[in-house]
């Protein structure tokens, strides 16, 4: 399938803020906002994107138009959910993309996020796993802004990381796709995530216990989606400990046993997730990936 990547941005493009999933629990996203004005970008707010509806940013009715409506905008040039949490795959079968096919722009997230990423994966559109407004400005994550913004207007997108003890040596060329760990196996079986053959797919975690993401990664490997990866990356797997019903093992030593008698590049560790120093990462998009003695590369090809 040929990708199609979205225009990059450029000083006066109007992009959005929504909230697709849960509300921002704290002002935080306001600061992100100004950030993206400080980008010279103009700023349009959904009409319900601070509703509430328990836990969602409001029903989905609601989210989903506001997320219709941004999607089938021609002058809308990203689309930036203020945060994640929970919601967006319940709408993900009443989506139309038609407008948005006409006018492909960026989407930028990730946690739940994951659900929409992976959808416009599958249409073949590129699309930016990386923060959001509500953890622009965290302590310690000055680096990944920096990064979204080079990616955003420049279209640059190499990074690097340490070496990590677990790294399973390689190269590979191929696009990047993936997320959080749960939300890749709840769309197990969905049109949304179908198919790894030949990707490089990029794994995150947060909040579960490890005996949970063992059976999440025991999920993904009985579905065959270890099979036949190009290469994989390991993210932060954030607050990811023991249970009472204890398991033995770290949540990567987890993923090293799932992956034993494969072949491909393995990168532990790599700053991607819910942590503050979330890397952006371009799915969609070939890259280059290299994992030897020095450490982790991901560059432009």
């Amino acid at each position: 399938m040929t990708r199609i990547i979205p225009p990059y941005l450029q000083a006066g493009d109007e992009v959005a803020i929504l909230s697709p999933a849960s509300f921002p629990t704290t002002e935080n996203w306001k600061k992100g906002v100004e950030v993206l004005e400080s980008w010279g970008l103009r700023v349009r707010y959904a009409p319900n994107y601070l509703a509430r509806y328990h836990g969602l940013g409001g029903t989905d009715e609601e989210r989903l138009s506001d997320l219709q409506q941004m999607l089938d905008d021609p002058s809308i040039k990203a689309i930036f959910p203020i945060r994640g949490g929970y919601g967006s795959s319940r709408l993900l079968d009443s989506l139309d993309f038609s407008g948005f096919i006409s006018s492909p722009k960026w989407i930028v997230g990730f946690s739940d996020i994951t659900a929409l990423l992976c959808e416009v994966d599958r249409l073949g559109f590129a699309s930016i796993h990386g923060p959001m407004p509500h953890n622009f400005c965290q302590k310690g994550g000055e680096s990944a802004l920096q990064n979204l913004h080079s990616l955003l207007f420049e279209g640059k997108h190499s990074l690097s990381a340490e070496a990590h003890p677990l790294n399973r040596f390689g190269e590979a060329s191929a696009e990047i796709i993936g997320g959080n760990l749960s939300l890749l196996c709840h769309l197990i079986g969905s049109p949304t995530f179908a198919s790894t053959d030949g990707k490089i797919v990029f794994i995150e975690e947060v909040g579960e216990r490890l005996y949970h993401v063992d059976r999440l990664l025991l999920q993904l490997k009985r579905a065959g989606f270890f099979q036949n990866l190009a290469g994989l990356i390991l993210g932060g797997f954030t607050d990811c400990n023991e249970a009472s019903l204890n398991i033995g093992k770290t949540a990567y030593e987890l993923v090293a046993e799932h992956t034993a008698g494969t072949s491909f590049p393995i990168a532990f560790d790599f700053p991607a997730g819910h942590i503050p120093n979330n890397q952006p990462l371009v799915f969609g998009v070939k890259t280059k990936f290299l994992v030897n003695l020095d450490g982790i590369q991901l560059t432009d090809i």
